[in-house]
């Protein structure tokens, strides 16, 4: 290995190995070139390195936003359902409580009534009573019967209505984890010089129809942008919140205000166990003067009244100006659709946007599902 057997020592009398300091270098060269190709092959046994065109991982870029763009559609079809579940089981509960109540006032009534006939008709009043009597019962277990079978109804509809309100937040936080994931890899590609998410290399176009390419091909097939109707029913939403409640709603329903107060009130109840009809809500809604505070409902919504309780709640914290902010960037193609509805849900997580404004967002998707299939 390039020693040689020499005399060495003082004067040249011990007998030794020595090697010239060329040979040393080479075999120290030798030596790490042998240990980096063993690390090498270490590496290769124990990870998967792949070496990719810049092209390549472009093209996969698009693919994965694209599948992001899918599955925050489908995410958020899943939470609309969840939460109509719930809507479903409030009402089932109010119905319920309402077969109740008008058993209840029904006897009342029919013993009025049978008095004041007894008495025009000159009947004896034990017989009229023992009449009442009959007719009560039969009436009684008639309603016993129909309370039995919508009491199963409403139960499973609560059922429902309860797991519902489990998932709607499992799905909620899953979609803002996605979202946020999306983001940051959005940011990574800014870095490395972008990619056109939603158009060929010619050019971006960041909404409504998109190009993606094959990852393994030339050919181009066209699609569409999943997110493009949910957010054009969701800018719709919000475009008629910001014509009805601009100036005065947003410097007076605050903390503090009476009829700030009331509403306040009436989403308590919403919450509460027993949860009002959706008539009840929109009676109660009715009763407070918010003609007052320059949000009177004379023109219609176009949201449930729970939902615009909420929506007229949330006013002191909605983002009014970055929202129409983020409404011009995408209409611009200054941001895209996973973009900005990454943003919409974020704000959504912090309570600072209606569920209501996102619910009518996925029934604008819905809607154009169905003249589609048409």
């Amino acid at each position: 290995v390039g020693f040689e057997k020499s005399k060495i020592g003082s004067g040249d009398k011990e007998l030794g190995y020595v090697i010239k300091r060329s040979r040393l270098r080479g075999l120290a060269v030798g030596s790490v070139a042998i240990v980096g190709v063993l690390a090498i092959v270490v590496v290769l046994t124990l990870f998967e390195v792949r070496f990719e065109r810049r092209s390549f991982h472009r093209k996969l870029r698009k693919e994965e936003h694209h599948a992001a763009s899918k599955l925050a559609q489908v995410e958020m079809e899943l939470w609309s359902q969840y939460r109509d579940d719930i809507v479903e089981s409030n009402e089932a509960q109010a119905l319920l409580r309402s077969l109740n109540t008008s058993y209840a006032s029904l006897q009342v009534r029919l013993q009025s009534t049978i008095d004041s006939a007894a008495k025009e008709l000159n009947l004896n009043k034990d017989k009229a009573t023992h009449l009442a009597d009959l007719i009560l019962h039969e009436v009684a277990s008639m309603q016993q019967e129909n309370v039995k079978h919508a009491k199963h109804l409403v139960d499973h509809l609560v059922s429902a209505g309860k797991h519902g309100a489990s998932l709607e937040r499992h799905v909620n936080r899953e979609l803002v984890k996605d979202m946020e994931e999306e983001e940051k890899h959005i940011k990574e590609d800014e870095q490395e010089g972008g990619v056109p998410y939603d158009g060929p290399e010619g050019g971006h176009r960041l909404h409504g129809d998109h190009w993606l390419e094959g990852m393994h091909g030339g050919n181009e097939t066209h699609e569409s942008d999943h997110l493009k109707d949910l957010l054009e029913g969701f800018w719709f939403t919000f475009n008629d919140y910001e014509s009805e409640f601009k100036d005065k709603p947003r410097s007076l329903l605050k903390d503090g205000h009476p009829v700030y107060q009331q509403l306040k009130d009436l989403q308590a109840k919403i919450h509460s166990p027993e949860t009002p009809s959706e008539e009840e809500i929109g009676q109660a809604l009715d009763k407070i003067d918010l003609s007052s505070v320059g949000a009177g409902l004379g023109s219609g919504r176009v949201l449930p009244a729970m939902d615009i309780v909420e929506e007229l709640i949330l006013i002191p914290k909605i983002p009014h100006k970055e929202l129409t902010a983020l409404e011009k960037d995408w209409r611009d193609g200054t941001k895209d659709s996973v973009t900005v509805f990454g943003k919409l849900a974020e704000w959504h997580a912090q309570g600072q946007l209606p569920s209501g404004w996102l619910a009518q967002g996925v029934k604008k998707e819905e809607l154009e599902e169905e003249k589609e299939e048409k």
